[in-house]
């Protein structure tokens, strides 16, 4: 009889443990399919080009003179040229995308690269043609000043940034 009931305990055991490594796979899954910050407010096409949305994560105040926002790129979807007074930090947290300084080859940026654009650096970052793409951008200023806003990136420079 004793053996009948370490048998029974055992099976429940074991049942128990897989069911709860099958719970702990299906909410690693879930989390790993879903982002690390809501996608936010869609951006104004003035600055960008296709579907980009802003999450605020950090406005500037005494403590910080700084803003930091998660900002997630639709395929093909991309900021104009820009710079930034004082410089920017970016962090990708998902997919890939293009970061290009003006005059140089573009580069693919995926996530967990951690791009430090210097202050005054005419740039543009975005989505690739294929893929979305979300980082996390940490804008300085300088005054009230945190980006100088240009011209939008022309479907050739986009186009050829997609080549390499």
């Amino acid at each position: 009889m004793r053996k009948i009931y370490k048998t029974i305990a055992f099976n429940t055991l074991i049942t128990f443990v897989a069911c709860s490594n099958i719970k702990n796979q299906v909410k690693m899954t879930t989390e790993n399919n879903t982002s690390l910050f809501p996608k936010g407010e869609k951006l104004t096409n003035d600055w960008f080009t296709g579907n980009a949305y802003l999450q605020l994560l950090l406005a500037k105040d005494k403590n910080n003179n700084f803003v930091m926002g998660s900002v997630t790129f639709k395929p093909g979807a991309r900021t104009n040229w820009h710079k930034h007074p004082k410089g920017q930090v970016l962090i990708v947290t998902e997919g890939q995308g293009l970061y290009q300084e003006k005059g140089k080859a573009a580069q693919i940026i995926k996530k967990g690269d951690v791009i430090n654009i210097p202050e005054n650096v005419e740039h543009w970052h975005g989505a690739t043609a294929k893929t979305k793409m979300v980082h996390i951008a940490i804008t300085n200023y300088e005054g009230e000043i945190n980006a100088v806003w240009l011209n939008p990136v022309t479907e050739e420079e986009f186009n050829s940034a997609n080549e390499n």
